[in-house]
């Protein structure tokens, strides 16, 4: 009864909130569709996910997005052609345009949730002293988020769970982003997508909760890959970035050189120095005698076009004082070059930069292995928070188990989930033994051989408490079923060394 009336309040309260838009009907529609979806769909998701929003935050959320952002919403046909060639291209590619007072989308339900979602997002989400990573990692965390927020539509049904890889618009953003979400938490992604202009120093709060967690060698490489796995993502979503990418390459490569050659930079760090020193003085003579700025002011304006000349000696006096502020700036930047540590801190920093941008450079196998490595690490961590859980309450173990399903279970490409990827296998064996040996030492499931057990993280009956399984013999062959009480796997062929029972069905969580 209660659900029935949070429906009708959800329902009642989009009707309000879409009073004060231009929505279209049939966008209404959609909307509302949304809203039913989700009351089908969000207890298997929220089981299968391991998610602590409850259907309730998650439809609010929704809702304040709408009254927050999006204005205008209006839908056009598959088939129609919109007479804006740059909103035709987005909605071929994409199947939904935002522009700057409107979101135009196909009738589909989950492409308008997204894109109310992208158009919900803070652009900057990380500091700017974090340089060239600053927009690759906010544009990837944003992208994570607006098809975490879409998932309830696209995967599940309220029957059943699937994922179709070619629904996912960035397979990369999404697998860091669930990756992360795993590692730190919901509530740490939420509050850092929810970040103005990178006021709060997420990455820093990432670094520190990594560290107390997994230690430091670990927390370096994970943000070392972050920050590589961002730039190859900006560069694929976005053609134009990949050239200025390489022209900063060059850039940097450049600058690399230069301090590479200690003596003449110092050498240039000095005379650069010294000319701003001598500039200084000549600025604050002209500034001190009257007669000397009056010179200087005919001096300037002498043979001049109008539009350049100076119109008045007391805009010539600032723009003096402003020069003089930016000299003293740079021989305060020359003096902190001057010192050796500081030298060597710079040359490093410009070093970091480089090995970031080389990415430009790299073949696909070799991005393919950033991300891989990246994930590898995200498996050590597993193993180790697996390793505390030792004694940890039957529900926590029973967590674990779930969140590592649906991890191996998370797109890697267009083709292979992460469960396919053959580089990962030695570490997923690693943490799904190690996961059964203490889930069987709390009694949390029966004890039967790991190649039986090992397919509970494959199975997409979502549910995993209610599983029995069965083996059957057939010519000389044995082979497994799992099955709940309304779904029957495929069988899967297993050898076994040791005696087992057969056409016997076996629950396997206790």
């Amino acid at each position: 009864m209660l659900e029935k009336f949070i429906k009708k309040d959800n329902n009642e309260e989009l009707e309000k909130i879409l009073e004060e838009k231009q929505v279209e009907e049939q966008a209404k529609n959609l909307l509302l569709g949304i809203l039913y979806k989700i009351e089908v769909s969000y207890k298997d998701y929220k089981k299968a996910k391991v998610t602590q929003l409850t259907q309730k935050q998650y439809v609010e959320e929704i809702l304040r997005n709408i009254e927050r952002k999006a204005n205008q919403i209006k839908t056009v046909k598959l088939t129609t052609k919109v007479a804006d060639d740059k909103i035709q291209k987005e909605l071929e590619e994409k199947k939904f345009y935002i522009g700057e007072k409107e979101i135009i989308t196909y009738p589909i339900e989950e492409k308008i949730l997204y894109a109310i979602e992208k158009n919900s997002n803070n652009k900057r989400i990380v500091s700017n002293r974090y340089g060239i990573v600053t927009m690759p990692i906010s544009n990837m965390i944003n992208t994570g988020k607006n098809l975490d927020r879409v998932e309830v539509l696209r995967d599940f049904n309220g029957w059943s769970w699937t994922t179709i890889k070619s629904e996912i618009e960035n397979i990369r953003a999404n697998l860091v982003y669930q990756t992360i979400r795993i590692l730190l938490g919901e509530e740490f992604l939420d509050s850092w997508s929810q970040d103005v202009d990178g006021i709060i120093d997420y990455i820093q709060i990432m670094k520190e909760e990594l560290m107390q967690k997994y230690g430091e060698e670990i927390t370096d490489n994970i943000i070392e890959k972050l920050e590589q796995i961002s730039i190859i993502n900006e560069i694929e979503e976005k053609p134009d970035y990949r050239i200025s990418v390489i022209e900063e390459l060059k850039k940097l490569e450049q600058k690399a050189q230069e301090y590479e050659n200690t003596k003449d930079k110092v050498q240039e760090i000095t005379n650069n120095k010294k000319k701003a020193s001598k500039e200084i003085e000549e600025i604050e003579k002209i500034l001190n005698q009257e007669s000397k700025i009056e010179e200087e002011y005919k001096r300037r304006n002498e043979g001049v076009p109008l539009e350049k000349k100076i119109f008045s000696i007391k805009v010539l006096k600032q723009q003096l004082n402003d020069r003089k502020k930016q000299l003293l700036n740079e021989i305060e930047e020359s003096n902190y070059l001057l010192n050796p540590r500081n030298y060597i801190n710079e040359k490093n920093k410009i070093e970091k930069q480089k090995q970031q941008l080389q990415v430009v450079t790299l073949s696909e196998e070799e991005k393919k292995k950033i991300l891989i490595d990246f994930e590898k690490l995200f498996l050590q961590c597993f193993i180790q928070s697996v390793n505390k859980a030792d004694k940890k309450e039957p529900e926590e173990i029973i967590k674990s188990i779930y969140q590592f399903r649906y991890y191996l279970l998370l797109p890697f490409n267009s083709e292979q989930s992460i469960k396919d990827i053959e580089q990962l296998k030695t570490e997923i064996e690693q943490v799904e033994r190690k996961l059964m040996k203490t889930a069987i030492e709390n009694k949390v499931i029966v004890e039967i051989p790991f190649e039986i057990i090992k397919h509970i993280f494959e199975t997409r009956i979502i549910v995993l408490e209610e599983l029995y399984y069965k083996i059957i013999s057939e010519f000389e062959k044995y082979y497994v079923q799992i099955f709940d009480e309304n779904i029957t796997e495929e069988k899967f062929e297993i050898k076994l060394d040791e005696k087992v029972k057969i056409n016997k069905k076996i629950k396997i969580f206790i």
